[in-house]
C-alpha cells in the first residue's frame, strides 16, 4: 500500500479542526481540493476516516487510530530524511579506523576528539593494526582509513604524511649504553638487535639496516617481534637492543631506555592512508588528522 505522506498532513488538519472548511483556510488549500484528497486517503486505505453529515465531521474509529499513529509516522519520516541528509554529507555513520599502536599512543585520540567535536553523530569504530595489516584492511574495504607507518608499498591508495620522529636508540634499563645521555651509532656494531619482521613494514626495516651500514656495520637481529609490546619486552629481557622511533618512549615501560642518537638520524613518518574516494566521512577524518598534524 502507498500513502501519499501530503495526505496524511491534510489529514490531521482535518482530524484536529473537525470542519472541512477551517481545515482548508488553515492550508491554504480550497475546500474541494481538500475534500477530495480525503476521499483519496480513504480510497488508500480502505475505509473511512470520518463520518460526515450536513452539521459536523467526526472521526470514525478507524480516524481515531490513523490520528494517533500519524504523527508517530511523520515524525520518523523527518527523522529518516535528516539521518540521509546527514550521512550523505558524513555527519551520521560508522567510520571504520585503523592505527598503529605507536598512533594509539599520541595522535590518533587527538584526531578522534577533534572529529567527535565537529560531527558527535559520526560512529567510530577503531582498530589496533600494524601497517600491513590496514593497507590489506583498505584494499579490501574492511576499513575506511588507516594510520600507519612510512610505507611505498600501497597501490591504489592515498598515503599522506601527518607527523614523523627521530629514530632512537632503546636497551634494558641496566645497559652500560643506557646511562648515557647520546648515543653514537658505532657503539651499536656489537648488540644484538630486536626489530620487525621485514614482512610487516619493510619500508621501516629497510630504513634501519641502511642506517646501520651508512655507520659501518651490518646489524646481527637477535629476535623479531610482530608488535611493539614484544618487541620491548625481547629488549627489557636483555636479548637485545632496538632502533625505534622516538615516539613509543610514550610506552611507558620502565624497564627499558630510549636514548637519543648522535649525528643525522632518519625520520619515521606516521601517514594517513585511504582510498581514492568521495566517502564524505572520511573527508571529515582527513580534515581532522590535518588540523591535528599541523598543530
Amino acid at each position: 500500500m502507498d500513502i501519499d505522506v501530503r495526505r496524511l498532513h491534510l489529514f490531521m488538519a482535518v482530524a484536529e479542526e473537525l470542519h472541512f472548511s477551517r481545515a482548508a483556510k488553515r492550508l491554504h488549500v480550497s475546500q474541494p481540493l481538500l475534500s477530495q484528497q480525503i476521499r483519496a486517503l480513504e480510497r488508500e486505505l480502505g475505509t473511512q476516516l470520518f463520518a460526515r453529515s450536513s452539521r459536523v465531521v467526526e472521526l470514525t474509529a478507524a480516524g481515531r487510530a490513523l490520528m494517533d499513529a500519524t504523527p508517530r509516522v511523520l515524525y520518523e519520516l523527518r527523522r529518516a530524511t535528516v539521518d540521509v541528509q546527514q550521512a550523505a554529507s558524513g555527519v551520521l555513520g560508522r567510520l571504520l579506523v585503523g592505527s598503529v599502536r605507536t598512533a594509539l599512543a599520541g595522535i590518533t585520540p587527538s584526531i578522534m576528539r577533534a572529529l567527535r567535536a565537529e560531527h558527535p553523530e559520526l560512529q567510530i569504530d577503531l582498530a589496533n593494526m600494524e601497517t600491513a595489516a590496514q593497507l590489506q584492511a583498505l584494499t579490501e574495504r574492511r576499513i575506511d582509513v588507516g594510520i600507519v607507518r612510512a610505507t611505498t608499498t600501497a597501490e591504489d591508495l592515498i598515503l599522506e604524511p601527518l607527523t614523523a620522529d627521530p629514530l632512537v636508540a632503546v636497551f634494558p634499563q641496566d645497559h652500560p649504553l643506557a646511562g648515557m645521555s647520546a648515543i653514537d651509532p658505532a657503539q651499536l656494531a656489537a648488540e644484538p638487535f630486536i626489530t620487525w619482521p621485514r614482512h610487516l613494514n619493510a619500508d621501516f626495516y629497510d630504513i634501519l639496516i641502511a642506517y646501520c651500514r651508512e655507520h659501518g656495520f651490518s646489524p646481527h637481529i637477535a629476535a623479531e617481534g610482530g608488535d611493539i609490546d614484544t618487541q620491548l619486552a625481547f629488549v627489557a629481557a636483555g636479548t637485545g637492543i632496538s632502533l625505534q622511533p622516538s615516539f613509543y618512549a610514550t610506552a611507558g615501560r620502565s624497564d627499558v631506555a630510549f636514548r637519543p642518537l648522535r649525528g643525522t638520524t632518519p625520520y619515521i613518518e606516521l601517514r594517513l592512508a585511504r582510498r581514492d574516494e568521495t566517502n564524505p566521512a572520511v573527508r571529515h577524518f582527513v580534515d581532522a588528522a590535518r588540523c591535528v598534524a599541523s598543530e
